[in-house]
């Protein structure tokens, strides 16, 4: 005869008692539920609105060629290898964008952008100063939670200020200031690069959305040029150099002319051995001369081409507007968040109840 195994009845769960639990608990869930949804309505009307302004284009670049052409063999007598000048392959990965975005330089270059705001016109530097610090949640935080911050650096505001850091050499030593509307800088800008496509998609957020499209189209601007000025930085020191090797050979060719005209014209009545030698010496320098030149005069038109090739193209596929929607905050979403905790801490306050009663009284006895 087998033994009837007996469930153990501490280790049940009885729905039907926590049903009736929450039930008779229902009032204080739904105070609390009242109580945190005008918690939620307080914080959503505290909140400042902010707006995208995006854009999204397209990088288009042609493949380079190597060039140099003859001049390659005349240069190289020299020491100098044109093709070194002219990799096709030097180019900006899209995956590094974001990082050119975040970049002190970069960041730096964005900041002395004027901004409109209030009808006049102010640095972009000047407008995070004034904006950081003002909204009613920021003030709230700053004498709150940030009281002890607060209360520190104005102990030490000698220290933090540093007077005696300067730049050494070439070694920036920005200010604590700066290093903070560097971060809200860096914060404000979204990017993201579509490996599989190549679309580049590029956002700011502010809470004015005028703003927030000048620093989008003004990013967009300062971005194409960085990359343009990295991609023909080779084709344009190729550029220079052909450039002035072509002024040298030009002025070399030209002295040659001058002096074999000369020597033609002191000596019109001399047919000698000596004075053949010289004219054919002075006539094969300048031959050499003019195909130097010619070939340079080639070359430094190529290089002109080649920084125009090497240029590359922006396809504006979404261009820069002006939001009329904010992107947050979104009040609705919020009171109900703020709602749904105020029942679950209720209904949890309910159900815990009794566990808690029970506990203090062991620890009071």
């Amino acid at each position: 005869m087998h033994e009837k195994i007996q469930p153990m009845k501490d280790d049940e769960i009885d729905l039907i008692q926590l049903i009736k639990k929450c039930w008779h608990g229902r009032k204080i869930a739904f105070r609390l539920a009242f109580v945190f949804g005008l918690l939620g309505i307080v914080f959503a009307l505290t909140r400042t609105n902010t707006y995208t302004a995006s854009t999204i284009f397209l990088l288009k670049g042609q493949n380079n060629s190597p060039i140099g052409g003859n001049l390659s063999g005349i240069a190289s007598i020299a020491g100098i290898n044109l093709n070194s000048l002219s990799d096709p392959g030097t180019n900006i990965p899209p995956t590094l964008y974001p990082q050119i975005l975040k970049s002190t330089p970069f960041i730096e270059n964005l900041l002395e952008i004027s901004v409109p705001e209030n009808g006049k016109s102010m640095s972009l530097k000047a407008y995070l100063s004034q904006s950081s610090g003002n909204s009613i949640l920021n003030n709230l935080k700053r004498y709150t939670i940030g009281l002890p911050s607060l209360i520190k650096s104005a102990l030490f505001q000698k220290i933090d200020q540093l007077p005696s850091r300067q730049n050494i050499g070439l070694i920036k030593s920005p200010s604590v200031e700066d290093e903070k509307l560097f971060k809200v800088a860096k914060n404000l800008i979204t990017i993201s690069v579509d490996k599989k496509e190549g679309f580049i998609t590029l956002s700011v957020i502010d809470k004015n959305p005028e703003i927030a499209a000048i620093i989008t189209k003004k990013i967009q601007n300062l971005l194409q040029q960085e990359i343009i000025n990295f991609k023909i930085k080779n084709a344009q020191e190729l550029l220079a150099f052909t450039e002035k090797l072509f002024a040298e050979k030009k002025l070399a060719y030209e002295n040659l002319q001058d002096e074999l005209a000369s020597f033609q014209d002191q000596h019109q009545n001399i047919s000698s051995g000596l004075f053949q030698n010289k004219l054919s010496r002075l006539e094969s320098e300048s031959s050499i001369a003019k195909s130097v030149f010619q070939e340079l005069a080639k070359q430094t038109q190529q290089a002109r081409i080649q920084v125009t090739k090497d240029t590359p193209i922006f396809t504006i596929i979404e261009p820069v507007f002006i939001p009329n929607q904010r992107t947050s905050p979104k009040r609705t979403q919020i009171f109900i968040n703020f709602t749904l905790f105020g029942f679950l801490l209720g209904f949890g306050y309910v159900l815990s109840k009794d566990a808690l009663v029970k506990m203090q009284n062991k620890i009071l006895n």
